[in-house]
């Protein structure tokens, strides 16, 4: 398969590993290129591994808390199926979708080799890039900011985070991994954030025309924006064969509006890539409140997902952040929320748009397209899905 999805606890810390087509090709060692700097792809070397990984928002063991412990403080109910980073390979990359310390969790971060010649970089949030320059345990060239993505900017290309993967062959094609970071400009508390990724693996075959190099008028024509299916029209007709695009993942664990925030990033950059329908959503399935003035609306839950799921055909709907755990501080007494189990969860995604969406009837839905099913799951600590 060519992305493997582990959950390394019961939160929001998942590794990805991303396979080319022949996982058993040697490949070069991947770079790093700067949004703002063109690039050449090195020569392939025998001597490196094919696979690209990546640890999301990584929190094993210890407490967290928010301004103070008397405040918010929080730690594991269930223990994570790792107990220290050091027990699986370094990841190729690591990213921090925001600085609360339930997502930047410096005792964990430590467990990463912080010598210059490590491997791993970190992509995070711009206020998250600052706390972890400040333990300096890690070299600053290894740290880089994300930029938020505005597709209305002239220098929109910039907030996109472009990683060069060297062809598995001297006749073969390079591969790309984008990051993008997503976030309305108007969310106080700084948790309501997305992280767009796409992989598009590099071959040992030349091919004709890759998608990074496709002309955008080659590219089959978004529908209007009133268009309440124009995703689905476009992802279902007009894009490539699943085997030949780039996967394509959206790790939103509070959630974010999808009118304001992802449907930009969808209509320009997955368009442009070619990487719809989405792959998976990471996504809270429990919705969490607080009083307006501690954060308001902490975690979407179902409710908030469900658009994102739909609009963009999500294949597969991962729980983020549901974990029941031990909290305390006087910020967490007036917290609610409405748990969502896995079958409620995939039964209310079924009812969305009055069930025509997710209905099948012999493998079709009911407007007569190929049916295209949301699968929601939820992975224990150690478990895998296989993308």
């Amino acid at each position: 398969m060519p992305l493997t999805v582990k959950h390394l606890n019961a939160d929001t810390t998942f590794l990805l590993t991303f396979q080319p087509a022949f996982p058993n090709s040697p490949a070069p060692s991947f770079r790093f290129v700067s949004p703002r700097t063109p690039t050449t792809p090195r020569t392939p070397s025998p001597t490196s591994t094919a696979s690209f990984s990546i640890l999301l928002d990584p929190w094993l063991t210890g407490s967290t808390s928010i301004i103070h412990p008397k405040f918010a403080r929080s730690q594991h109910r269930v223990p994570p199926c790792i107990s220290s980073l050091r027990d699986i390979s370094p990841p190729d990359l690591v990213i921090i979708s925001q600085s609360k310390s339930d997502h930047c969790h410096e005792a964990t971060l430590r467990q990463l080799p912080g010598d210059i010649n490590s491997k791993t970089r970190i992509l995070a949030h711009p206020t998250a890039a600052k706390v972890i320059r400040r333990w300096r345990h890690f070299p600053p060239e290894h740290i880089q900011s994300l930029r938020r993505y505005d597709p209305r900017s002239t220098h929109r290309e910039s907030t996109i985070h472009r990683i060069i993967l060297p062809p598995l062959s001297y006749d073969g094609a390079p591969g790309e991994v984008t990051v993008t970071l997503m976030a309305s400009p108007t969310d106080i508390t700084g948790v309501h954030t997305a992280i767009g990724i796409t992989y598009r693996p590099p071959t040992s075959t030349a091919v004709l025309v890759p998608f990074s190099a496709t002309p955008v008028h080659l590219l089959p024509p978004t529908p209007p924006p009133d268009s309440p299916r124009s995703f689905h029209s476009v992802s279902m007709s007009s894009y490539t064969a699943p085997s030949d695009r780039p996967i394509s993942l959206i790790y939103s664990p509070h959630g974010v509006p999808y009118a304001s925030v992802i449907e930009p990033y969808a209509r320009t950059h997955l368009v442009a890539e070619a990487a719809l329908p989405l792959d998976v959503l990471f996504h809270s399935f429990d919705r969490v409140q607080n009083w307006w003035w501690l954060g308001g609306t902490i975690a979407a839950g179902v409710p908030g997902g469900a658009e994102i799921a739909r609009s963009l055909l999500a294949k597969y709907w991962i729980s983020a952040h549901d974990e029941e755990k031990e909290v305390g501080g006087v910020s967490t007494k007036p917290v609610k929320r409405k748990r969502y189990a896995t079958e409620e969860a995939q039964d209310l995604m079924m009812a969305a748009d009055g069930g025509d969406l997710h209905r099948k009837e012999g493998g079709k839905d009911k407007s007569g397209g190929n049916a295209m099913d949301t699968e929601m799951v939820t992975l224990e600590p150690g478990e895998e899905l296989h993308v």
